[in-house]
């Protein structure tokens, strides 16, 4: 029933693979099976993925702010990095540019649903429409590279998490690629308008739980009800407290990434 679930998740989402957060959650028994008939409706929602994509924007305006790139796609070709690898790194980019901040919405809807008895309901329950970009998306071949082959566990120490998040294990099935873009994206880590906007990222995604299209009730109380005990419901917790800021961060840095490869559209907010 798990992997069904997860399924159901991906499908939802429109991503080819299962992110760290929701494996991770996976395993706080029950939980998923109880929150995710809750917010099904609402993630498939055309307010849902327009929050998203907005917050994609935000994610870039704060981005551009502290970051002008060195690296480029006529750098990139120099260190070595094959045309056809450069459009394929291209492609995995825009997809967590595109699902970590759907992702991001639903772990803070989690969150914030933890400590109030009801969020959401005051969003539009609009379907959202059926598009190319999402089915180039499930149709690309991720690969998640093992968190112990460097520089993963570099980069994981300098996040300050136990193991390197899905954005860098993806990318770094191009070693050339992810050299070159870790050698400038490690400094932002340092930034401070780069963590402030982060966590802005965070409390927006948070604040945004009440517009789901349908109420979320998950907190202990209710989670202990529906027959959750004392372990998966630490789990639970322990999961999204870890996840829901690395994802307002990881949102920064793929964005990061999108600029070190020339791209610099926006998705719904234009100048």
């Amino acid at each position: 029933m798990t992997e069904a679930l997860l399924a159901e998740m991906r499908s939802a989402l429109r991503l080819p693979f299962t992110p760290e957060p929701l494996a991770g959650l996976a395993e706080a028994e029950g939980y998923l099976a109880f929150v995710w008939p809750q917010m099904a409706v609402s993630v498939e929602t055309a307010g849902f993925l327009g929050s998203a994509r907005y917050m994609a924007d935000m994610a870039l305006d704060a981005v551009e702010t502290v970051y002008e790139p060195v690296l480029s796609p006529a750098s990139l070709r120099e260190g070595g990095l094959a045309g056809t690898d450069l459009e394929a790194i291209t492609g995995v980019i825009d997809l967590f540019h595109y699902t970590q901040p759907q992702l991001l919405l639903l772990l803070a809807a989690l969150a914030e649903a933890w400590e109030r008895d009801s969020v959401g309901g005051q969003g539009r329950p609009d379907p959202r429409e059926p598009a190319a970009r999402e089915a180039r998306h499930l149709a690309l071949g991720v690969r998640l590279v093992a968190p112990g082959v460097p520089p993963l566990p570099e980069i994981a120490a300098a996040l300050g998490v136990p193991e390197a998040p899905d954005l860098y294990r993806a990318a770094a099935a191009w070693p050339r690629y992810l050299d070159a873009a870790w050698e400038e994206l490690q400094h932002l880590v340092a930034y401070p308008d780069f963590r402030r906007r982060g966590r802005a990222l965070y409390f927006y995604a948070r604040s945004g739980a009440r517009f789901l299209a349908r109420p979320l009730r998950a907190n202990p109380t209710v989670l202990r009800e529906a027959g959750l005990g004392d372990d998966a419901i630490a789990a639970a917790r322990r999961t999204l407290d870890a996840a829901v800021p690395t994802m307002a961060t990881m949102m920064m840095h793929a964005e990061a990434m999108r600029l070190g490869i020339g791209i610099r559209d926006r998705e719904v907010v234009t100048g």
